[in-house]
């Protein structure tokens, strides 16, 4: 039914104000993709005000070129109305890099013509060049899709984690900084981190944020916004540091040393910036992490269990990131940061396994997704709420000078 406080549109008025036809939101609402906010009594679909910010963030990703497939991954992730300014700002700045690329490529369209005109023969390699520039074009549209799958992730611990102080305040107040400390951040993502924790920076501290990723970068610096004064920003290979020795105080590696090839590579390049006696962070989850998550994608299909997004942090646990940070560093501590998860909302969690690297939606089909679904509902419905262990930690490890060396 229609709120007192809130006017809802008909299909047709919304179709109509919107620009779009009846048919289409049908669509979308059939897929998924825009579901009505409510319905009246005899069952026709209701719009909101919220409901055209939503129809305009489908049609500018469409615009640039997305799927409905993708767009629909998306929409699941970073649409509500306190990231509406944001939204708003991350579309502008896509719809910018399309019409650099754009540009780039009636260049390349340009100096194939001129070739062509100038030369007898055709230069092939010359011509090829128009192919690696349209190729392009998919880089920051993943770039985009990543940010928004690690909101998706980042948004599952914050709504339904029993540890009401947080994971990202915690870890902030394991960090013990003062002023003047240098500090550098590997895989700082869109800098949630940070954004969390600004009113807790030491004045003079001097951060430099680092990510693989082009595009995490530049959402970490639209995330800081006027604050990003206070930052500085590069793209860095943790296995290929490019500052020199004894640069940092401190050096943090939140969740990221499990989706580095070479982590011994990495270690050592962390020690080498380090200050003497320096101290390096790095968390990390146990075996026991989402175990229940697991269980349940067992019971659709144990071979979804096989991709790499569950076996990945393997390679740097709290079972065995002792012995590895041991080759490197001394005293090192181990703090456990106690939580759960209490989940009343199916969705949320399904989100979360999609958004998981290694494109695990692909395993599921509509069969396996709906079993999925069901198997969750069922376990709200006769518990109340779903109960995932949480096993996360961070170690603490010092510099010391002589361990490590060839």
């Amino acid at each position: 039914m229609e709120s007192n406080t809130e006017k809802l549109f008909s299909v047709g008025e919304f179709a109509k104000k919107a620009g779009v036809t009846i048919r289409t939101l049908r669509y979308y609402d059939k897929i998924g993709l825009l579901v009505p906010t409510d319905y009246s009594e005899l069952g026709y679909r209701l719009y909101s005000k919220q409901d055209f910010a939503k129809l305009q963030k489908i049609l500018t990703l469409k615009f640039i070129g997305l799927s409905l497939e993708e767009i629909g991954d998306i929409m699941k992730y970073d649409i509500n109305d306190k990231d509406f300014k944001k939204s708003l700002y991350i579309q502008k700045q896509i719809i910018e890099e399309k019409i650099r690329h754009m540009f780039t490529v009636v260049k390349a369209i340009d100096e194939t013509i001129h070739m062509v005109n100038e030369e007898d023969t055709l230069n092939w390699n010359k011509f090829i060049n128009i192919i690696n520039v349209l190729s392009m074009d998919k880089k920051w549209v993943e770039q985009y899709k990543n940010a928004s799958n690690l909101r998706a992730r980042i948004n599952l611990h914050e709504k339904f984690s029993s540890n009401k102080q947080g994971w990202m305040q915690w870890c902030f107040q394991q960090l013990n900084l003062k002023d003047k400390d240098t500090v550098l951040e590997l895989g700082c993502g869109d800098a949630t981190f940070w954004v969390k924790n600004l009113k807790y920076i030491p004045k003079d501290l001097g951060i430099v944020l680092t990510d693989y990723s082009q595009g995490m970068l530049k959402d970490a610096k639209n995330n800081l916004e006027n604050k990003a004064g206070k930052f500085k920003f590069k793209v860095v290979n943790a296995e290929n540091i490019p500052y020199e020795d004894n640069k940092f105080d401190i050096v943090i590696a939140n969740h990221m040393l499990y989706h580095v090839d070479n982590v011994d590579k990495a270690l050592s390049e962390i020690k080498r910036v380090l200050k003497p006696e320096g101290r390096f962070y790095a968390s990390t989850v146990g075996e026991s992490h989402m175990k229940e998550m697991r269980q349940m994608i067992s019971e659709i299909d144990e071979n979804i269990l096989k991709n790499e997004s569950f076996y990945l942090t393997k390679k740097f646990q709290l079972e065995n990131g002792k012995d590895i940070l041991s080759k490197f560093f001394d005293n090192i501590k181990l703090k456990r940061y106690e939580d759960s998860l209490k989940l009343t909302k199916a969705t949320p969690l399904v989100d979360y396994i999609f958004s998981m690297p290694g494109n695990i939606k692909q395993e599921f089909n509509e069969e396996k997704l709906g079993k999925l679904y069901e198997y969750i509902n069922k376990s709200i419905n006769d518990f109340g709420k779903i109960y995932i262990t949480k096993d996360t930690g961070l170690y603490i490890s010092e510099k010391d000078s002589n361990k490590g060396r060839k």
